[in-house]
């Protein structure tokens, strides 16, 4: 049900990468899909996200998600302020604060964690293809550097996304990604078509951007290859449900249990 990234619990933090097994939704949003947007019956829905949460090892009120724009921009939650609203737009949320514990949807999009090893501050990033090329992963790291976080103490986690096997795009796209992101972020097979490295292509943002090298963990796993363990937009035409991704800054209470597998 959940894949956890080993550098973020070397930090004994709530996170995680929900796969799509575990739910009790059928059909095309079989099983694990925490989604109400897309079609599903809410009461499965609701029964998903309660199995989640309980398994991750954090209470479903203090999970706060966004609605996604692919787009650049980051949220930072005030320590200070009460619940945050249902309304909130962008795609990073950052936290100092353990009572939010932030998600983020996908269904080939690249969710990537955050966490700063030293200062507790946490980030949660949606990096689709508009996104990446917007530098959402930038700005997200620049939030955090606000907040006090040195970049060379954060530590992120890349999640499974629709990869280089998988994600064909147009020539226009394939353009702004090797000019963006530079040479091998797309590859050519012996038709001539162009396929994105997204992992990659946030992979560099975060060098970028300051994190090391070896700070920047990828769990590597094709959504579109996995109808086994993911929900794919592409592969499904659009038909299916959603993956979460989560991290918390987690409270001595709430520490998360034992790795699930695959």
């Amino acid at each position: 049900m959940i894949l956890r990234a080993q550098k973020l619990s070397a930090l004994s933090l709530v996170h995680g990468f929900s796969t799509r097994a575990g739910g009790v939704s059928a059909g095309a949003f079989a099983s694990l899909n925490v989604s109400h947007e897309l079609g599903d019956e809410p009461a499965r829905v609701e029964e998903n996200r309660r199995r989640l949460a309980r398994a991750a090892g954090f209470d479903r009120s203090r999970l706060i998600e966004m609605r996604q724009l692919h787009s650049d921009r980051v949220i930072v939650l005030s320590a200070a302020g009460g619940k945050a609203s249902p309304e909130l737009r962008g795609d990073a949320l950052v936290a100092l604060d353990a009572r939010w514990v932030l998600g983020v949807r996908t269904a080939d999009c690249l969710a990537v964690l955050l966490a700063d090893s030293k200062r507790r501050a946490v980030a949660a990033v949606h990096a689709g293809w508009r996104g990446t090329l917007a530098g959402i992963v930038s700005r997200a790291v620049e939030a955090l550097d606000r907040c006090g976080c040195a970049r060379r103490d954060l530590v992120a986690a890349l999640g499974p996304c629709i990869r280089a096997c998988c994600f064909e795009v147009g020539p226009d796209v394939a353009e702004r990604f090797e000019g963006e992101c530079g040479p091998g972020v797309v590859r050519y097979d012996e038709r001539g078509r162009r396929f994105v490295d997204l992992a990659e292509a946030n992979r560099r943002r975060l060098v970028a951007a300051g994190l090391p090298p070896a700070s920047i963990e990828d769990l590597g796993l094709c959504t579109a290859c996995r109808p086994d363990l993911f929900f794919s937009h592409r592969r499904d035409r659009g038909r299916t449900g959603r993956q979460l991704a989560f991290i918390a800054l987690a409270p001595p209470d709430e520490r998360p249990g034992a790795p699930a597998g695959i």
